[in-house]
């Protein structure tokens, strides 16, 4: 799966990898960026994969909010300052 980084990691953008999104939708969110890429089966268990894959049956993404991300990465929120931790230096202070 490609997921897509919707504003200042306002939400995310979950399509199967190299499927085209809808541009009209897409804009409507605002900025969209590449994110990465993300096995399914490596995800955490939490995130609410049935939901996402109604959601690509439906509409060919699904939107993710923010506070998702750990199941997003596939590692638990703890660890996540070490894998990423330019999203975490404003709590660095």
């Amino acid at each position: 799966m490609d997921v897509f980084v919707v504003g200042k990691d306002d939400g995310y953008v979950v399509a199967p990898s190299g499927a085209a999104l809808p541009d009209e939708e897409m804009s409507a969110l605002g900025e969209l960026r590449f994110g990465w890429i993300i096995d399914s089966d490596a995800a955490m268990p939490r995130l609410d994969w049935q939901g996402i894959a109604k959601d690509i049956d439906a509409r060919g993404y699904s939107i993710v909010p923010q506070g998702d991300v750990a199941g997003l990465l596939g590692a638990p929120e703890h660890e996540l300052s070490a894998l990423y931790p330019e999203f975490h230096r404003r709590f660095a202070a």
